[in-house]
This record gives structure tokens, C-alpha cells and sequence, in this order.
């Protein structure tokens, strides 16, 4: 070796102990303590929060440049209110990837995490002031820069554990949390795989609600795209996912079971159940679908068992179509209460309208009723056919805004709260002149109901009011027909039914209703559906039925009476010799 390279390897040497062993004092003995009150000050400087390190800083330089700060809190602009703290917090770098523009950390921990994020009454948040800027230089001033190299970021794990995180919507009304947050991933990098765990308690104020959520799977970040595929169990529901966090986010989940009434809160009372303050409190309500405006995803959802508004559905199978604020749900279907329901449901959040078409076949109407609108009304089991839009800006809005048509096709059922069989029985007191007590009674007691084996309606909807006129109900005694009003918004009715007897002799009564055969019984049907009344035109009913009676005795009283007078002139011709 010649003695210039040797002398240059050995200074070269010399340099990089005297690095080292500086590095190593400067390690040994820099105490970033000392400065916590001078990053505190400038913190308060430059964004009016106070910032408190109430544990020991500890740095390390090699192999990694890293640090461990404990004790952290952090408050709001100019208030003494936390917004954010955590009891401790450990991030290491690879010193020597620096060089060349990487940052290859080995790990990142947090724990004892505790953030409040508040929304404004104005909008804005309590973080808005730390990312603002204090304006932007002249574009006279600005000075070309040289083009950057890409930053190459490479994590080897995240741990957070113990942490929670608040946040308080004012405008709304509204709070939420996240509490026990645990989170740990594997390595976080480009074309990196790894495993990932979730885990936290979520809570709401109103409703009050707490879920408990934990997930753990399979993830894979490429070029800046992850992907997951994880088992998740939500309360009860077991959880099958597949997703891709890229618009258009894609997704394809399976679950069990699932209480959606759970997480919703329990639907609101009719209007008519509901005190005055309540029932303001419901037109107030608003309907805001803003929400939907930034979702930009498509997926596929199975449900095993799905109970949403208090409706039970089997088999849900549901495609997803999301952008530009408009949302499809379609097409859909499931098993519904003994039948199917299929179709498809169309949100578009930029003008708050929604459309429906739905098609339920072979269902039973009965349960349906009783579980998501609480009446208890009709039964029987057949087609319902359903194409209505609405919009609005709030609930009453929406169902006054209801327009489309309806269909219903039953069998086999009955009408509760009214008995036409009495009410013709009553038919025949009425024909004798007097005023049944059956008049203005309400149809709350169920044990009264008529019986159908058919019944077949359509409805016109416009403005929130379904209008019918083609009622064709078929039962033993009688035909039923009407015409009226279905008042969606007020929950009422104003139905004229008309009630055409059936001549027959057979079985009880039969006599009495061949009396009225052909006859025509009104039932008017008024009201809230909580407090629905029902009148008879029994005067009506007798009048109508005097006229047919009294024509036939009269034209019987004239056969007798000329009969009688031929005989009294063929009596007095004998008398007189004629």
C-alpha cells in the first residue's frame, strides 16, 4: 500500500472516531431537558395554547435518532381546556437512510391518548387555527426552488393503546366518543404487507348508545392504496369484510346478524301518540344528507338477519353505487315476514330527494304493521307495490312532499276495529225508524274486525296524501267498495266505505239480510290512526230501504183494493137485479 492512501485511511479513521466519540459525548451529555421551558414559550408564541411536558424528554442518537416525551398536554387557543394529551409517546428514525431522503422508522407507540375535538356552532373546529397560515409571501418575493426528492417513508410498526378521543358537534346538539382505542399494524411502507388490530368502545350521548368493536386481519399498501381483508365482530354481529381505501372505495362484506335499531335509536312514536312538545319537536326535526356528497364507493352487503325501524328481513343481499352525492342502494332484496321484498332506493343528497321502488310479494301485512308503524289494522297476506319520490329539508317535510303510487293486493284477512256483520245486523233496527248507538264509535277495539278473502286497492300520491277509489273488498255477507284520503303527513284518515249486501237465506240471519239485499250501507271512517271513529248513515240506510219496501206494499194494497171493489160491484148487481 503507498503511503499517500495509507496516511488518507488512516486520517479518514481518525475523522470518524472523532465523529463517534463526539456523537457520544454530545449524547451522554446534552440534556434536552433544559429547553422544555423554552419550547413551551415558544409554543404559547405561536399558537396562544399552552403546552405542558410534564415528564422527562429522552433522546437517542444511535443506530436510530429517536425520543421518548411523557406527561404531554396541550390546550385550546387562549383557554385552559384540553385538547389534547397523552402519557407517554416513543418515535425512533434510522439515522443513515436520512442521507438519502428516507425515513425508515422502526416504531411508532402512543399511549394514554386523550383528544376533544369540538365543532363550532359556526363551523369551524378547535384545531382550524393550527392550520392556518399567517399569509403568503409576495409572488415578487417567491424564489424558485429546486425540485425536491420524493420522501420515502417506511414504518416498521404503530402502537396506540389506552387512548380515546371525544368530539362535540355544537351546531347538532350532538357528542360522540371513542374510548379504549387499541391499535397496532405491522410494517407501513410502499408494496408492504401486514397485520392489523382494532379495537375501542364507541359511545353517543343521544341516543344513548355504546358498541363495542374489534377487528384484526390482513393489509397491503400499494402505491399509496391499502387493502384489507379482516373478521370484525360488532356487539353480536360477526363481521366478514373485504375493502380498498381508493376511490372509488370498494367493498364486499358479509355479516350475521345485524340490530341497525341499536345504533339508530328507537324509532319515533306516531304523531298522534306523541305530547305537543313532541310533536313540534318532530316537524323540527331536519333531514340532512350532506353527509353523502363525499362518498365515492361501490360494494356489495349480505346480511343474514337484518332488524332496521323495527322491520325483521332475512337473506339481505344489497349492491352500493356512491358519487357525486348521489347514492343507490339497488338493486336489493330480502325475505320479509313469510314473503320477499326486492327493488331499489335512490338518495341523491345534493337537492335532499330520495326515490323507492319496492315490490313485496306473498308477505304478511300484519306483522309488518305492528312492527314498523305500530298499528295494528289490517291482516292478511298478499302483493304490495310501492314507487314514490320525496325531498325535503325535514321529516313532516318529506311526507308532504310524498308523491307516487301504491298497490295492494290481499287475501285471506280482515279489517280490525269494525265489525260490518253487526252493523248490518243493526241494518234491520234501523229499517223500523230508530238511531243505532252504533254511531260515532271508535275503532280501537281490535277483537272487532270484518273478514275478507279479498281486498284490492291502488293509490294516487300527491303532496302526502294517498287518494283511492277503487276499493273492491270481497267477503261472505257482503261487497265493499269506497273512496277517500290516506293523509301520510297527519297520520289521519277520511274514507267514505259503502257496503253492498249480499242476498242469501243461508245460515243465521239469513231472512234479515235478504230484507236488505241490494241495499247499500255508508261507513264513514274519520281520523287520526290512533284515534280512528267510524259513522253509519243508518237514516239513510232506512230511507233508501222504506222506498223499495213501501213501493211493493203499496202495489200489493191496490191489487187487494181493485180486487176488492170488483167484488163489491158484482154483489150490489145482484142485489139490484142488474
Amino acid at each position: 500500500m503507498n503511503k499517500p492512501l495509507k496516511y488518507g485511511l488512516l486520517g479518514l479513521g481518525t475523522l470518524v472516531v472523532v465523529a463517534v466519540a463526539g456523537a457520544a459525548v454530545f449524547a451522554m451529555t446534552f440534556d434536552p431537558n433544559r429547553y422544555k421551558g423554552e419550547i413551551e414559550r415558544l409554543a404559547k408564541e405561536k399558537t396562544g395554547r399552552t403546552l405542558a411536558v410534564k415528564g422527562d424528554i429522552k433522546l437517542a442518537f444511535w443506530p436510530s435518532l429517536g425520543a421518548d416525551v411523557a406527561g404531554v398536554t396541550f390546550t385550546e387557543k387562549g383557554s385552559n381546556q384540553e385538547f389534547v394529551s397523552f402519557d407517554g409517546a416513543h418515535a425512533s428514525v434510522k439515522l443513515l437512510p436520512l442521507l438519502s431522503g428516507q425515513y425508515i422508522v422502526d416504531a411508532v407507540s402512543l399511549s394514554g391518548l386523550k383528544a376533544r375535538v369540538v365543532k363550532g356552532k359556526d363551523g369551524r373546529f378547535n384545531f382550524s387555527d393550527l392550520l392556518e397560515t399567517s399569509g403568503k409571501a409576495p409572488a415578487a418575493e417567491k424564489k424558485a426552488e429546486p425540485k425536491a426528492t420524493p420522501v420515502v417513508f417506511d414504518v416498521g410498526s404503530i402502537s396506540i393503546e389506552r387512548s380515546s378521543i371525544a368530539y362535540l358537534d355544537l351546531a347538532a346538539g350532538q357528542e360522540y366518543a371513542l374510548e379504549d382505542v387499541k391499535l397496532k399494524t405491522g410494517r407501513i411502507a410502499q408494496n408492504a404487507e401486514g397485520k392489523l388490530e382494532l379495537a375501542m368502545v364507541a359511545k353517543r350521548k343521544s341516543p344513548p348508545l355504546q358498541a363495542k368493536l374489534s377487528l384484526d386481519g390482513k393489509y397491503r399498501l400499494d402505491q399509496g392504496k391499502l387493502s384489507a381483508d379482516v373478521n370484525a365482530k360488532l356487539d353480536d354481529s360477526s363481521i366478514k369484510a373485504k375493502f380498498t381505501l381508493a376511490e372509488p372505495y370498494e367493498f364486499e362484506a358479509s355479516i350475521d346478524k345485524l340490530n341497525l335499531d341499536r345504533y339508530l335509536g328507537a324509532p319515533e312514536k306516531p304523531a298522534a301518540q306523541q305530547a305537543p312538545q313532541q310533536k313540534k319537536a318532530e316537524a323540527d326535526t331536519p333531514v340532512d344528507l350532506s353527509a353523502l356528497k363525499g362518498i365515492n364507493a361501490k360494494g356489495r352487503l349480505q346480511v343474514g338477519a337484518l332488524e332496521v325501524r323495527g322491520l325483521k328481513l332475512a337473506d339481505v343481499n344489497a349492491q352500493l353505487n356512491a358519487a357525486n352525492g348521489k347514492v343507490a342502494v339497488a338493486p336489493h332484496s330480502a325475505k320479509l315476514y313469510e314473503g320477499t321484498i326486492s327493488g331499489e332506493v335512490a338518495v341523491d343528497a345534493n337537492r335532499n330527494h330520495i326515490s323507492l321502488k319496492e315490490e313485496l310479494k306473498n308477505v304478511s301485512v300484519g306483522p309488518i304493521l305492528r312492527d314498523f308503524a305500530d298499528q295494528d289494522r289490517l291482516e292478511g297476506r298478499g302483493d304490495i307495490t310501492l314507487d314514490v319520490t320525496t325531498a325535503g329539508a325535514s321529516v313532516n317535510a318529506m311526507k308532504r312532499a310524498l308523491n307516487g303510487t301504491a298497490k295492494v293486493q290481499l287475501r285471506d284477512g280482515a279489517i280490525k276495529g269494525i265489525n260490518l256483520g253487526e252493523i248490518l245486523r243493526k241494518a234491520r233496527t234501523a229499517l223500523g225508524g230508530s238511531q243505532s248507538a252504533a254511531d260515532g264509535q271508535s275503532t280501537g277495539d281490535k277483537t272487532q274486525k270484518t273478514d275478507f278473502s279479498e281486498l284490492n286497492a291502488t293509490f294516487t300520491i300527491k303532496n302526502g296524501v294517498a287518494h283511492n277509489e277503487d276499493l273492491d273488498v270481497k267477503a261472505p255477507l257482503f261487497r265493499l267498495g269506497g273512496a277517500g284520503d290516506i293523509n301520510i303527513a297527519d297520520s289521519s284518515l277520511n274514507y267514505l266505505a259503502k257496503a253492498s249486501i249480499v242476498a242469501t237465506s243461508q245460515g243465521q240471519g239469513g231472512r234479515e239480510r235478504d230484507n236488505l239485499a241490494g241495499l247499500t250501507v255508508p261507513v264513514r271512517l274519520a281520523g287520526t290512526f290512533d284515534d280512528l271513529k267510524y259513522d253509519v248513515d243508518y237514516r239513510g240506510l232506512a230511507g233508501a230501504a222504506a222506498k223499495s219496501q213501501v213501493g211493493e206494499k203499496i202495489k200489493e194494497r191496490l191489487e187487494e183494493r181493485v180486487l176488492k171493489d170488483e167484488k163489491i160491484r158484482e154483489r150490489l148487481k145482484g142485489l139490484l137485479g142488474r
